[in-house]
């Protein structure tokens, strides 16, 4: 943390600086919230963000038969959901990152 500075001011600019603060304070409770949407939209376990084969393969650009020889052969991580099985935007983003050249 800073040091605190105390300066005299009249009325008006000390309102002025309190509405800055409370901004300030605002703005880093927005951020606050949107990095926890972000952080559940990427949760692998949140059922909502798990994609199908043929989803997963279409972002891919690949075939479902070439998607299961990848998880078979370990390349990339899924999540069996029952008898289903699903990727988690993470799993794929993780694949697609290891692919970059």
């Amino acid at each position: 943390m800073g040091k605190n500075v105390y300066i005299l001011t009249d009325a008006n600019t000390a309102n002025l600086a309190e509405l800055q603060l409370l901004k300030m304070a605002s703005f880093e409770l927005i951020i606050r919230e949107l990095m926890v949407k972000v952080s559940t939209l990427t949760n692998p376990l949140d059922l909502s963000q798990l994609f199908t084969e043929k989803e997963t393969a279409s972002r891919l650009s690949i075939s479902i038969k070439n998607l299961y020889i990848l998880r078979k052969e370990g390349k990339i991580h899924y999540h069996q959901v029952g008898i289903n099985i699903r990727y988690s935007l993470g799993d794929i983003v993780e694949y697609e990152e290891r692919c970059r050249k």
